[in-house]
């Protein structure tokens, strides 16, 4: 994969978004858990591949900031 590639090109993003479509309510808070995951996790954010899967689906519109944080708070624990 080149690093110009976008990741509407890239497929499992594309897999990712469509399935998100198709499924449930909640599909586009599980893509955010998904952007959470490599943002808590060192292991994940040291590949190139996860690192790219998480930049695209967080410039979504359906992926907020909101959930993201949601998603983090309940990865970490993190209470507010």
């Amino acid at each position: 994969m080149t690093r110009d590639r976008t990741m509407a090109e890239a497929p499992l993003a594309a897999q990712l978004l469509r399935r998100a479509e198709e499924l449930s309510p909640d599909s586009h808070y599980r893509l955010a858990r998904i952007v959470a995951r490599v943002l808590v996790s060192k292991r994940l954010r040291e590949r190139r591949k996860w690192c790219d899967l998480a930049r695209g689906l967080a410039a979504r519109p359906e992926v907020e900031e909101r959930l993201v944080r949601q998603a983090i708070d309940w990865l970490g624990g993190v209470k507010r």
